[in-house]
């Protein structure tokens, strides 16, 4: 068979067409019957499972006697991944890949290198060597997998020296290959690809709401609240009875904007965005628009509603490519003051589309729509002015302000200035970063992420689990963290095993271990919930043996240089009990006092302590013990510490913004639908305010931002009371139960100690 694999006989050859063809037309009956394939031993095969081995059969004859080098490939991903209904055998798919990478094939190389990577499957023993060799390879042959794999860990150094410059050549390969496919779509540049789910936040964090560091506040205070508990079908009824019976014209924007750009549950439809963005310019007055109808809200309204159309029109989203049609509505949207429009016009002069070439008036209206913070603008402005030497610095600018809006071709341009040292400080370390995000962000051709995700909704977690690993060797983060998540057996505070009332489970070594392998790489980019998590595991022994000196320094990291207030409480305690660390009462408080300071949510818990840290500190120092410094001389530098490393996390905390994989949620995007549940739930709230008026006002609609500051300051006030009291009961509480346990220690000692006298006394010689 040896012989047999380095003669490879063309596609011509009648038994490897006929074991393809065959292949094809049985996957499309696996999918059409959507039977699983069970286990029955005492049954007989059924056809499917017939048709598949018979399938299988021709397959191997193909590949394995004649070399087809794509029927070794589907048998590979076959068996690794459990396609067409058949059982995952990792060792076979280890063969199968072995043969292909034998005749050079990169893909089948890139595979071998994850599989002795993580050991998947027990087909091999982990060997980090061998992976690395099988991955330069592939990289040698292109595969961008295997590029990004190297870039990720030339960066970090993992089986390899830590080399900023080979992870800037590795990520620059796939960056230059995202940004040629991102140039070669419509006018304008694709789409972005779907933002990233980290499936923690899912369920509020790892820490759950109010604690994670990674869940934006924002996201924890409307996540918890009944606008949640409200289906996306409900909010958009809503909006469409809105927009269609009471000719709502922010309703008609704010569906437009959403089924133009589409969401996870809100399927992308160009016919209905086209619908509603028609029925916003249709309200359009005739002749010249005055001053105070451009600067009103349904002048804006409609000036957004012809920018989307001019771009539809232009990138045929919808609708047939028609530039002329583009032209009008761009021009239109111009006049009503929108950034869209205005770019949109300057695109055509710079190109010549409809209008004569006219590189002086494109330049104008970038300018226009840049001050008006267009990111694709900034961009087309910034490329004209880093031309010249003297407008360099401007053009930085504008790149910078349009790399904030997670722009590609931003990042690609502030990636070769900070390389080269053109105009900037040269800086591998944020080279890199910007190559990497582009490699990460413009992953249209292999969405990993995205079909680890969809796997995961399906309820196959194995698959999932497999993709994320997959993704987590090229360097995602956020795949790094949905392993570890996966994998945590450590999601609950209070255990019932802990306290006697079931019995524990058997413990997983394996499973904690690769977690926390995760966790630590998460960790090491930046990932704050993760630190705390490497922490918790050091702590408690979890896929390591406890240590608790590693665990206070993972803390101590995460408290001092990533502001989590977790940590800061965790390394309080820990300072409180001598537990990693020398006890000590005056560092205990100032962590507490930080946690506070960092975190106001986390005013009870903080509070609590600090009480039960007094008692302490004052019943050692009445006992005699050494307490050290007074605890009131703490609370004078308490939170110094955050203010002062403030600056010197600067660039670091940079690095993390650009390598983000999730959109940014403090912006709450209009196409985002907890926005619009929001939106939903303001509108309502207003409706039950305005006690027989119209609610249904055309001209507004919704509330101003003052007034809902004013209920949220409100709602703030009365938590803060409600806290506080129950501070002070559960205090009281406290205060009463450690006076019954004191007087019961002294009575007892009491009875103890005095029937004991005569008798020592009769001992004594």
């Amino acid at each position: 068979m040896e012989n047999s694999k380095s003669t490879f006989n063309p596609v011509t050859n009648t038994a490897v067409v006929q074991g393809i063809k065959q292949l094809v037309s049985r996957i499309a009956a696996f999918s059409s019957d959507g039977s699983e394939n069970k286990e029955s031993p005492k049954e007989p095969p059924s056809p499917t499972e017939r048709q598949l081995e018979e399938a299988t059969q021709k397959l191997r004859e193909a590949g394995e006697v004649y070399g087809h080098q794509d029927a070794l490939y589907t048998l590979a991903n076959m068996y690794f991944f459990g396609h067409y209904t058949q059982k995952c055998n990792a060792k076979l798919s280890y063969y199968y890949y072995q043969l292909l990478a034998n005749n050079g094939d990169s893909s089948a190389q890139q595979m071998l290198g994850f599989i002795y990577s993580t050991g998947i499957g027990n087909a091999v023993k982990r060997d980090q060597a061998k992976a690395l060799v099988y991955y330069t390879f592939a990289a040698s042959g292109g595969n961008t997998a295997a590029e990004m794999t190297l870039g990720y860990r030339s960066l970090l150094g993992i089986g390899m020296g830590q080399k900023c410059d080979d992870a800037v050549y590795y990520y620059k390969q796939v960056a230059e290959k995202a940004v040629n496919y991102y140039l070669s779509g419509p006018p304008g540049g694709r789409s972005s690809p779907m933002a990233k789910v980290r499936l923690s936040d899912e369920d509020g964090g790892v820490y759950r709401y109010g604690t994670s560091g990674m869940s934006d506040k924002g996201y924890r205070g409307s996540s918890g609240n009944s606008e949640k508990s409200v289906s996306i079908e409900e909010v958009l009824q809503y909006w469409r009875y809105l927009a269609q019976t009471k000719a709502d014209f922010e309703a008609q924007l704010t569906l437009g904007q959403v089924y133009y750009l589409g969401t996870r549950s809100i399927a992308q439809n160009f016919k209905d965005a086209h619908e509603f963005f028609q029925r916003v310019t249709s309200t359009m007055p005739s002749g010249k628009p005055t001053l105070a109808f451009i600067s009103s809200k349904k002048g804006k309204a409609i000036g957004q509603a012809a920018g989307y159309l001019g771009k539809m029109y232009w990138r045929g989203e919808g609708v047939e490519v028609n530039v002329q049609t583009a032209y009008q509505w761009f021009e239109l949207g111009s006049k009503l003051g929108d950034p869209v429009s205005k770019n949109g016009l300057g695109m055509m002069y710079m190109e010549g589309l409809v209008v004569p070439k006219n590189k002086e008036k494109a330049i104008d209206y970038f300018r226009k729509a840049a001050n008006k913070e267009n990111a694709d603008a900034q961009v087309n402005l910034a490329v004209e002015y880093m031309k010249q030497e003297s407008t360099l610095p401007l053009a930085i600018r504008l790149f910078t302000m349009a790399a904030d809006a997670k722009h590609i071709l931003a990042y690609w341009n502030l990636a070769q200035l900070n390389y080269a040292g053109v105009g900037l400080k040269a800086s591998c370390q944020m080279a890199v970063s910007f190559y990497k995000s582009i490699a990460e962000r413009g992953d249209w051709r292999s969405p990993i992420v995205e079909t680890a995700y969809k796997q995961y909704k399906k309820g196959d977690r194995e698959k999932a689990l497999i993709y994320y690993m997959m993704a987590a060797e090229k360097g995602y983060e956020v795949a790094q963290s949905n392993v570890a998540y996966l994998l945590d057996t450590d999601k609950q505070l209070l255990k019932l095993e802990d306290w006697g009332f079931t019995k524990a489970p058997p413990q997983n070594t394996d499973a904690e271990e690769l977690a926390l392998i995760y966790w630590s790489r998460s960790a090491n980019q930046n990932n704050v919930d993760s630190r705390v998590k490497m922490g918790d595991y050091y702590y408690r022994g979890i896929g390591t043996p406890v240590d608790y000196s590693k665990a206070a320094a993972c803390y101590r990291v995460a408290a001092e240089m990533e502001f989590s207030s977790l940590a800061m409480w965790n390394l309080g305690w820990m300072y409180e009990n001598g537990i990693g660390v020398s006890k000590d009462f005056h560092l205990a408080k100032r962590s507490y006092d930080n946690a506070l300071a960092t975190n106001p949510d986390a005013y009870l818990p903080v509070k609590l302590s600090l009480s039960k840290l007094y008692l302490r500190y004052y019943w050692e120092w009445l006992t005699g013990e050494d307490v050290g410094e007074g605890l009131q001389e703490a609370s004078k530098e308490s939170t110094s510490g955050i203010k002062e490393s403030m600056d010197t996390l600067s660039q670091a905390r940079r690095r993390k913004e650009i390598e983000a994989n999730e959109n940014e949620k403090t912006h709450w995007d209009i196409n985002t639908e907890d926005e619009l549940r929001r939106k939903y739930s303001k509108h309502l709230k207003q409706m039950e305010r305005e006690e027989g008026d119209d609610y249904l006002d055309t001209k507004s609609g919704f509330r101003s931002n003052k007034e809902d500051e004013e209920d949220e300051e409100d709602e703030l006030a009365t938590d803060e009371i409600v806290e506080s009291l129950m501070i002070l009961t559960l205090c009281l509480v406290v205060g009463w139960l450690v006076y019954v346990r004191q007087f019961r220690f002294g009575m007892q000692r009491e009875d103890n100690e005095l029937p004991r006298e005569p008798e020592n006394r009769e001992q004594r010689p």
